[in-house]
């Protein structure tokens, strides 16, 4: 991804959130709803791990290695897939590799999370359901030629922040693959966001962002968060 249109993106949306610490009191939440203390585990200021679903891969792809912060124009390295996610402050690389001998779509569905696992920097959550195709990485037709030990790809992730007061990630940072979880109250951010497209647009991803916010760190989304999601 271009240096410029990623510098772009992230003085835009620097301007309107401060990035990812906390800098004040937000709007209360109209009718969010009470969240079960299991629901709230990784979000906010709860740093007890997520709970959920484990992400469920196709047959042949396999995590490799430890996901590590992306670098500053939210890039991993060649070989690498198209983005899974519109998130800026929370852009980590996810290594694959896949023995199938052809190329495979992996799906990431909404409420999937990675946890950091370096002091200071904050969780990340996946908003929109993304499919990739990641190639093979021995032995397929356009994979890589990783013999009898295959080689990785790097699925960039680009997440959204769930705890406001920790800082965003940098290359220094270590993420471990979360569950797919079910915050209740993200259900409806979900599907206010269906059929919309943030991506490449620091603006959008800045009100998805606030939403978030408003959801992790405070009692629920608010009327102005509501409409600003449908008029995106």
């Amino acid at each position: 991804m271009a240096k410029a249109r990623w510098t772009w993106l992230l003085v835009a949306a620097l301007v309107g959130l401060g990035a990812c610490k906390d800098h004040g009191t937000d709007e209360e939440g109209t009718d969010g709803g009470d969240v079960d203390a299991e629901a709230q585990a990784g979000f906010g200021k709860d740093r007890r791990q997520p709970k959920g679903t484990p992400l469920s891969l196709p047959a042949g792809v396999q995590v490799s290695g430890t996901i590590v912060g992306a670098d500053d124009d939210g890039n991993c390295g060649q070989p690498q897939t198209a983005d899974v996610g519109s998130g800026l402050y929370v852009r980590a690389c996810l290594k694959l590799t896949n023995i199938s001998g052809g190329p495979v779509q992996v799906t990431f569905p909404p409420g999937l999370v990675i946890v950091s696992a370096s002091e200071g920097y904050q969780n990340g959550l996946l908003v929109e359901r993304v499919v990739i195709t990641v190639p093979p990485t021995s032995g397929g037709p356009g994979g890589l030629d990783g013999g009898s030990n295959p080689e990785t790809v790097n699925v960039p992730l680009h997440f959204y922040c769930i705890n406001k007061a920790s800082d965003p990630s940098d290359p220094a940072a270590r993420y471990e693959l979360g569950p797919i979880t079910d915050h209740p109250q993200m259900r409806e951010l979900y599907t206010l966001l269906q059929g919309k497209d943030v991506y490449e647009d620091g603006l959008k991803v800045e009100v998805v962002q606030e939403a978030v916010y408003s959801i992790s760190d405070g009692s629920g989304l608010t009327a102005d968060d509501r409409a600003a999601l449908r008029n995106l």
